[in-house]
């Protein structure tokens, strides 16, 4: 069912978000003081393509500790906009009945966008 929902998925704007993060990256790049930022823009565009089997939890709970510096810098430079994105790609997709679970997926993801410095997204087990 996953497999189903992620292709529907890709179709319904899932791409588009992707291709933010992707650019959100470049933009990274070019900016040399936010290089470290690029790397996780390229996993969240990994994890945007395909958000359904998916679940999010703290990286603490993974072993990787806390950067409240770099999401600070984050949630300046990038995350506030990636989040408004998924804010408003929600909202639309939640106006249409078949849009409900894409517009969920983009509701969890702005916790995401906003700070990924403090939660990721792992498959379900």
């Amino acid at each position: 069912m996953s497999l189903i929902l992620n292709i529907l998925w890709l179709c319904c704007g899932g791409l588009v978000l992707a291709l933010e993060w992707v650019v959100a990256g470049i933009f990274s790049i070019i900016f040399i003081i936010t290089i470290p930022f690029a790397s996780g823009c390229f996993e969240m565009a990994k994890s945007c393509l395909m958000p359904f089997g998916k679940e999010i939890v703290l990286k603490e709970n993974l072993g990787n500790p806390p950067r409240p510096i770099s999401a600070f810098f984050w949630i300046i430079f990038a995350g506030i906009w990636l989040a408004i994105s998924h804010i408003i790609s929600g909202i639309v997709l939640c106006c249409t009945i078949i849009g409900i679970p894409f517009g969920l997926q983009n509701f969890k993801l702005v916790k995401i966008a906003f700070n990924p410095y403090k939660y990721t997204l792992i498959d379900k087990i």
